[in-house]
């Protein structure tokens, strides 16, 4: 998995050359229409995927390059995170991956500084990405957003359909559902258990687990049981160069129907906080192994 990876990451490299947008059309707009010191704002990297092409989420799985952006920002200006949509499953050739067939918009916030002088400010970044349909295309970008100072701001009116898109598209924690590790820490095959926690939780029909920190990639194929009173159980290799040592299981559940009622069809498992450790136990709902 990881030479694979290397390899692509390497060609990345190499070849990407400033404007080079094969597969995707990106565009970087903001949420505001001026920006005001001291307080943060959020823009977004719209990608738009020509027919048959796909990019990559924060974990591309055993192949290809997810969407990276180098900041260049006046002096005081701190730039977030990418705030990632849910991914799609999809194909690098006959490579299981994860990544967005659909378009997208990837959120960063901006934060600047308190104090500021001038009447313009342009936010600046580099892009480089990976596009894949027939071939893979490495791809490097430069993009620019020239915004206005002022002493208070309104949303732009032009962009508040996509904006609130893409925050639908932002997985929030999972309701409803118990999450429980039945694995040990490292142990060579994971598995996650979910129980519904009360009757708001629904059926997860074609559940599916994306690891947002490595811990799994996306080959071998994931095993998904379904358990007596809706319990189901995920199995899944524990990738080769995953992170080790980790407690917690971070990443996105994806179904193909609601997972809770009047909810989404995907949600997050947060990282950060130890998931309950049930190696060994046994499931009083679940017929025996």
């Amino acid at each position: 998995m990881k030479p694979l990876l290397a390899l692509l990451l390497t060609i990345c490299s190499a070849l990407a050359a400033p404007e080079k947008t094969k597969g995707v059309d990106l565009e970087l707009v903001s949420e505001q229409s001026a920006l005001v010191a001291g307080q943060p704002f959020t823009v977004g990297l719209k990608i738009h995927h020509h027919s048959g092409f796909h990019t990559y989420w924060q974990n591309p799985g055993i192949a290809g390059v997810p969407m990276k952006l180098a900041w260049e920002l006046p002096e005081g200006f701190k730039a977030g995170a990418i705030q990632w949509p849910y991914p799609d499953q999809g194909l690098m050739a006959i490579h299981p991956v994860h990544s967005f067939k659909r378009d997208v918009m990837l959120l960063v916030r901006i934060t600047p500084p308190e104090k500021l002088t001038a009447s313009r400010v342009s936010l600046k970044a580099t892009a480089t990405w990976m596009a894949c349909a027939d071939g893979c295309y490495p791809g490097k970008k430069e993009l620019s957003l020239d915004l206005p100072v002022a002493v208070e701001t309104t949303a732009d009116s032009t962009q508040a359909e996509a904006f609130a898109k893409a925050r639908a598209e932002l997985p929030q924690p999972l309701q409803h559902w118990k999450v429980e590790r039945l694995s040990e820490v490292d142990a060579a095959e994971i598995k996650l258990r979910l129980t519904p926690a009360d009757d708001q939780a629904l059926p997860a029909e074609g559940a599916y687990f994306f690891s947002s920190d490595g811990q799994i990639s996306s080959a071998p194929k994931q095993t998904v049981t379904l358990k007596e009173a809706g319990v189901i159980e995920i199995t899944a290799e524990r990738a080769q160069y995953g992170p080790k040592g980790r407690m917690d299981l971070p990443g996105v559940l994806v179904a193909k129907s609601p997972l809770w009622k009047g909810g989404p069809l995907f949600a997050a498992i947060p990282g950060g906080a130890e998931l309950e450790s049930t190696a060994g136990a046994k499931c009083p709902h679940c017929e025996a192994e």
